[in-house]
């Protein structure tokens, strides 16, 4: 009776050992042990890999800080806010570096956020799916186009457009003519710039069409539920949505465009000075390492090292900000208020 009780089980026994149909034990403890020795190993390659990642990056930014200390002490805080760049009498800022950085990024920034975001609305919501999904595999592609052969493009195609055309044009324009004065020299911070915008625009619309796709179908349902036309709901229900991955597409097209080099330096001419318009030549932090690094020795050669740590310190920021923004959408969607997700749309009686 007490066996019976105890439903025949063995005092002692756990739920793996347990007879199962026809007297057969269940294997689950048996397959455990079994795969032990193999999890045990996967989980020390997995951490040994972690561990040689971060000793990598670790290595990387302590020996170019330490490298770059020289000139953070020669200079002090004044590297960073000083516009002076003179080698002869070992004057080093890159206050002028970073200001033509952050311009031609800003401008990028203009340009590819609008043509980006109606781009990956027209392939997610309104071109047939024979037509978009080609168009859309030509803009991925993109991405693995060399910025070498995005700045030579630059070099031989854009920069005679822009001086025989694009230049003498913008500066007809009467109330943003005083941004565009001086020569026509074709190269400058708005060549820079357009060239930075292409480079951005193939992450910008990968990752924005991917936040659209991701908006529920009840959003979409609920606007066109009140009578909305196609392009409302895409505007007033599809992109709402998708806020947060617009963002983030945004942040990392931004940190793409900060860390460019090779592209910018073939097209925006190399000037050493505070700039007076978008036609003046420039020179960013990543142009700038491209152009002075050769050539340096001694202070300057660790100065240059200072703009490298100075622009890995811009785009980290940048990156982890797009980082942040993406886990955020993972954790909430962003969607608007039906009460207020179509104020002007004409409510058409049943």
């Amino acid at each position: 009776m007490t066996a019976a009780r105890a439903g025949g089980a063995p005092q002692g026994s756990g739920p793996l050992d347990a007879p199962g149909p026809n007297n057969q034990r269940r294997p689950g403890r048996l397959i455990d042990r079994g795969r032990r020795p193999r999890g045990r190993i996967y989980a020390t390659l997995r951490w040994g890999g972690l561990l040689v990642f971060a000793a990598v990056v670790v290595s990387l930014v302590v020996s170019l800080v330490w490298q770059a200390a020289p000139a953070f002490r020669h200079s002090g805080f004044n590297f960073i806010f000083s516009g002076t760049w003179n080698p002869d009498t070992e004057h080093f800022g890159a206050g002028v570096f970073i200001v033509d950085t952050l311009i031609t990024t800003g401008v990028g920034l203009l340009i590819a956020i609008p043509v980006g975001i109606a781009t990956a609305a027209a392939l997610s919501e309104f071109l047939p799916r024979r037509i978009g999904a080609p168009l859309s595999t030509c803009i991925d592609l993109l991405a693995a186009v060399p910025s070498i052969v995005v700045g030579l493009w630059g070099l031989l195609v854009l920069i005679p457009i822009f001086e025989r055309d694009v230049e003498p044009f913008l500066q007809k324009i009467p109330l943003v003519r005083h941004l565009f004065g001086g020569g026509d020299l074709g190269s400058g911070l708005l060549l820079a710039s357009v060239v930075l915008a292409v480079m951005m625009l193939p992450t910008m619309v990968a990752l924005t069409r991917t936040a659209l796709q991701g908006v529920s179908v009840a959003d979409r349902e609920a606007a066109m539920a009140l009578g909305g036309t196609k392009w409302q709901v895409v505007r007033r229900a599809v992109i709402p949505g998708a806020r947060s991955g617009i963002q983030a597409a945004i942040t990392l097209a931004m940190g793409r465009a900060l860390g460019e080099a090779i592209a910018v330096s073939l097209v925006i001419g190399g000037g050493v000075n505070m700039p007076h318009s978008l036609l003046a030549t420039g020179t960013t932090l990543g142009s700038a390492v491209v152009n002075f690094f050769s050539e340096a020795t001694g202070v300057q050669r660790s100065a240059v090292i200072g703009l490298v740590v100075v622009l890995l310190a811009f785009t980290t920021v940048t990156n982890i900000g797009g980082q942040l923004l993406l886990r955020r959408r993972g954790g909430a969607t962003g969607a608007p208020d039906q009460d207020t997700l179509l104020p002007d749309a004409e409510v058409v009686p049943a």
